[in-house]
């Protein structure tokens, strides 16, 4: 395909741009490096610690990694009633050490679960480390469930999911992913109240007893503070567990190979909302990169290819594509969404299947790979002047090791392989010659909202129906 200058800066400002946004990566990576250590305490919790005493306080993870084996419904809503039960401020009443402990430290801390870890964030002042790592004991000794508040939980299951969180995203998310590693168990609907009820207390206390362990998580503490210091107190006031269970040996994510659309049926009056997901490398590859950037070539607003479409120019005037990146183990997981009237679900379907397919004949040109790495610098520039950068990178390293020990490229080396021939190269890899070769691509797409006028509004694409249940 030919390209002229009309379309592109001269070859030498092309070439001092590129060198540009190589120099500026690398500056605000430098700029933003904290110095690392890590330990293994003589419990079993590793821990890294991320200095920066530009800080003014201090910024924790705590990190718990859940049972390799395949999840099925139950045991998801286990995990999800045991969280409720210890973390939920709605259910400290009779009041509990633990979350008093979060009160004494500013009660200024989320929980965030994933399906592979259930991340326990929180900040604290430098000189409340010792009540820091008094709550990190509580933690590990919880014996604070309660019948009456359990049974709440119960009852109030669903308001309490959806209180203060995007739930229709993290619903879809969790979908997709069940789907992507094969292991779908949501056939019964989603949120089934019956499910629910059919829990008792005693299986909350053997999750939390297998799951809640030292050598079973991973602690980063980021921002002012003495890494020598805090690893004496951890190891004065952290408990030695019991013996570890056998466990099962964790298998491997491989994740489908064919894109299935799934809508669940929301009686919610409010416009539907589409979830596109797409399997991606993952965050420590080489290959994530080249990806990020096909991605934004297809979707980043105003200049992305659906926008660019002339079908585009009927519906997608006043829409805009989010995209959000879930970073797991084995790959990534990009999810690119928006509410959309329900007469133009499918020409949007329709409209990003066929800009995909496009990437075969016509690869990403220099003018969006120019556009793309000028966005990913914007981005990263924004991130290290966030208290939580960095932290991703550390989970990303630790979840990789031992099998691969390699640490992943970055600043000049991490875009020396990014070059614009590489992405042309990933991008048909990706997508380009699976639809040459009619093979489906990898991702689920779903879509939330009323089934039936969703399913009326399909004529082309087939999709899969599960009910959400919100009673």
């Amino acid at each position: 395909m030919s390209m002229t200058n009309k379309h592109f800066p001269a070859p030498k400002f092309r070439l001092f741009m590129v060198w540009t946004i190589f120099f500026s990566l690398f500056t605000f990576q430098l700029a933003a490096e904290a110095r690392q250590f890590s330990f293994l305490s003589s419990k079993g919790l590793p821990i890294k610690v991320l200095q920066q005493n530009e800080m003014p306080f201090v910024h924790a993870q705590l990190l718990v990694f859940l049972d390799g084996e395949k999840q099925n419904y139950n045991s998801l809503l286990i995990s999800q009633l045991t969280f409720m039960n210890m973390f939920a401020r709605e259910l400290n009443l009779p009041s509990t050490n633990l979350l008093d402990s979060f009160f004494r430290l500013g009660n200024d801390y989320q929980v965030e679960q994933t399906p592979e870890y259930v991340t326990i964030s929180l900040n604290f002042l430098p000189d409340r480390l010792a009540a820091f790592t008094k709550l990190l004991k509580e933690i590990y000794t919880y014996q604070s469930f309660h019948l009456k508040k359990f049974n709440l939980s119960k009852e109030k299951y669903w308001s309490f999911f959806i209180k203060n969180r995007d739930w229709k995203k993290e619903i879809a998310f969790l979908l997709a992913y069940q789907q992507m590693v094969g292991n779908f168990y949501f056939s019964q609907g989603l949120m089934v109240q019956e499910i629910v009820n059919s829990i008792n207390l005693a299986q909350l206390r053997s999750f939390y007893l297998k799951t809640f362990r030292p050598d079973n998580s991973l602690l980063i503490l980021k921002g002012n503070i003495n890494p020598y210091i805090a690893l004496g107190q951890i190891e004065r006031d952290l408990p030695v567990s019991p013996p570890a269970p056998a466990k099962n040996k964790k298998e491997e994510v491989t994740p489908n190979s064919s894109r299935r659309i799934f809508v669940l049926n929301s009686t919610v009056s409010d416009a539907p909302m589409i979830y596109w997901f797409d399997e991606a490398p993952a965050m420590s590859e080489a290959d994530y990169l080249p990806f990020f950037i096909g991605n934004f070539t297809l979707f980043g607003f105003p200049g992305g290819r659906i926008y660019q479409s002339e079908r585009s120019q009927f519906f997608l005037g006043g829409y805009k594509v989010s995209t959000d990146i879930f970073s797991l183990k084995n790959f990534t997981v990009f999810c690119n969404y928006l509410r959309l009237n329900y007469n133009d679900l499918e020409n949007f379907l329709f409209l990003v299947d066929q800009e995909r397919k496009k990437f075969s004949a016509r690869p990403v040109v220099k003018k969006e790979y120019l556009d793309a790495l000028n966005y990913y610098l914007g981005r990263a520039q924004v991130e290290t002047g966030n208290f939580e950068y960095g932290m991703q990178q550390v989970i990303d390293r630790f979840q990789s090791q031992p099998a691969s020990l390699s640490q992943p490229p970055r600043g000049p080396e991490l875009v020396r392989e990014v070059t614009f021939e590489r992405v042309v190269q990933v991008m048909d890899e990706l997508m380009g010659y699976k639809h040459r070769a009619g093979i489906r691509e990898k991702g689920i797409i779903v879509l939330i909202g009323n089934a039936n006028l969703i399913m009326n509004a399909l004529k082309i694409f087939k999709a899969d129906v599960i009910e959400l249940r919100m009673d």
